[in-house]
């Protein structure tokens, strides 16, 4: 084995240098900077669509939501093959993540320009629609296990989230300036104009990903990532796939954390889905200020995040998320003031309240972003292997399920109040729906948020204890050894009793029957 090999090693299972170097985490962030492409689809994709090519808002959304879907039901497959990549040679010899983006990355580049080729029909904006969104998930569920396995240290995963998320926030300031700036050279209701963004922002990302694959590196190959050594058949495969995913969510921490996570990636998609229409049609803005609100937005919430990594390395998350959500809350109030009494210069008072939401918005993605690279680590303790592949896959999955569910409803809202594709003013009944889905919902899901926050007990603290066991155990120490403070801790965190951790239950497996705790040999 050559030195690099073992250096990467000892960094990913906390060895003696355990710092990982700048330019990884730098090139790390380069994964969300290559969102830039996916910017142009939520913000301009459906108003490309409805605008330009005059197709129907309801055959859009449909379209893009069974799309989705579709990538959905792929993503645990996704999840449960890269964790298990160690058992084939192709794995070993690429990684169990990074073959993955060997894989993913050609195919992405290919779909994503096809989506925004003019002149189409509808059945074949569909199908590369579904391949895109067959694709994505598959890169985005590798990359979701990669903060858990490039350092056990706390520090440093708040570190990586941090660089995940300034590279996010890159992405926008550069996808929306970029765009603003083909705007003003070809005119922002020329369809060329969509084109040539679309070709220039596959590229970068492209380049993007092919940076991050070579600044990361995974676990090595031992004991806690080779997760079976019998062969199962077809049939049982995929019944052991979706087993796999339905037992995960026994894992007490792991679906308090998902109420908490997923109200604010609801309030997000809902807001993102109709942000232009609110901007153009309750606001009266143009489109250039689209552009713009959402750069300067994106580029405040840069200087926002050192804040939240400071923040949340004083208090462990949960108040990070709370003041966040509390900032958004103040801050639809505030958007819901222009929309009624529109004031004069509104088009400043909009990047105002941008500014103040990305503020609110780091908070809360920052901290759901943070608490989720312990969930494997909680995991362990119950299976004694390492999964990051099966909850990349299963928070792809419901992210994807609800985000599309929820465009869904929103495109049917918005047809049923008699939205027009290709308007430039719609009826006061579509503009009242818009302003109720911009405002009102978020604010509810922000609540629901705080609330769930106060429920999910994940901390540095707690996940200290986690890890201290994890190695005790994987040193060969005995489970009857445990201590009073260490044993409840491991149950309040898992929900299942101490002496059905570490693999002595069927979460992985539906054919292992639990065993009983005076069956179970402790060494």
């Amino acid at each position: 084995m050559n030195k690099k090999k073992i250096k990467l090693q000892k960094l990913a299972i906390g060895g003696e240098n355990a710092k990982i170097p700048m330019w990884r985490k730098l090139g790390f962030s380069a994964f969300q900077m290559s969102n830039i492409m996916m910017t142009l689809v939520t913000t301009w994709l459906m108003y490309y669509y409805t605008t330009f090519l005059k197709v129907p808002i309801v055959t859009v959304t449909l379209m893009f939501t069974t799309a989705k879907i579709i990538g959905a039901i792929i993503t645990p497959i996704y999840g449960y093959f890269s964790d298990r990549l160690y058992q084939t040679k192709f794995g070993r010899k690429h990684g169990r993540r990074k073959s993955m983006f060997l894989i993913g990355v050609p195919l992405k580049a290919i779909t994503y320009i096809v989506m925004w080729i003019p002149g189409l029909t509808t059945p074949f904006y569909f199908i590369f629609f579904m391949l895109y969104f067959l694709v994505t998930p598959m890169l985005s569920t590798s990359q979701l296990t990669l903060t858990s396995e490039m350092s056990e240290s706390s520090g440093q995963r708040a570190q990586l989230v941090g660089f995940n998320q300034a590279g996010s926030a890159i992405a926008g300031i550069f996808g929306s300036l970029f765009i603003a700036w083909i705007f003003k050279l070809c005119g922002q209701n020329n369809l060329k104009s969509f084109v040539i963004a679309a070709i220039i922002y596959d590229i970068i990302g492209t380049i993007m990903l092919i940076i991050f694959y070579n600044s990361v590196y995974e676990r090595p190959v031992d004991e806690s990532t080779i997760l079976e050594n019998n062969k199962l058949g077809l049939w049982e495969r995929l019944v052991n796939i979706f087993w796999n995913f339905f037992s995960a969510i026994k894992n007490r921490s792991y679906w308090t954390y998902v109420l908490m996570w997923q109200s604010e990636e609801l309030f997000r998609t809902i807001r993102g889905d109709i942000n232009t229409y609110f901007i153009i049609f309750v606001l009266l803005l143009t489109p250039s200020d689209v552009a713009v609100s959402t750069s300067v937005g994106f580029f405040f919430g840069i200087l926002f995040l050192l804040f939240f990594m400071w923040l949340q390395s004083k208090t462990n998350g949960m108040l990070s998320y709370r003041i966040g959500a509390w900032a958004g809350i103040a801050v639809f109030l505030f958007i819901g003031c222009l929309a009624i009494f529109r004031p004069a210069h509104l088009s400043l008072w909009w990047i105002v309240a941008m500014i103040a939401l990305n503020f609110g918005i780091t908070g809360v993605v920052n901290s759901s972003q943070y608490i989720f690279t312990f969930i494997p680590d909680i995991d362990e303790m119950v299976t004694s292997k390492r999964r990051e592949g099966e909850f990349a896959g299963i928070n792809t999955t419901l992210d994807t399920v609800l985000d599309s569910l929820f465009t869904l409803i929103v495109g049917v809202v918005l047809q049923v109040t008699g939205f027009k594709p290709g308007a430039k003013i719609q009826s006061a009944t579509t503009v009242n729906a818009l302003m109720i889905l911009y405002i009102a919902v978020p604010i509810c899901l922000l609540l629901l948020g705080i609330a769930f926050s106060y429920i999910c007990k994940l901390n540095v603290e707690n996940h200290t204890i986690i890890l201290n066991e994890i190695k005790r155990l994987r040193n060969g120490g005995s489970m009857r050894e445990v201590t009073p403070e260490t044993k409840k801790v491991v149950e309040d965190l898992t929900g299942f009793k101490y002496e059905n951790c570490w693999g002595n239950n069927d979460v992985m497996n539906y054919r292992k029957s639990r065993k009983k705790s005076k069956e179970i040999e402790m060494n």
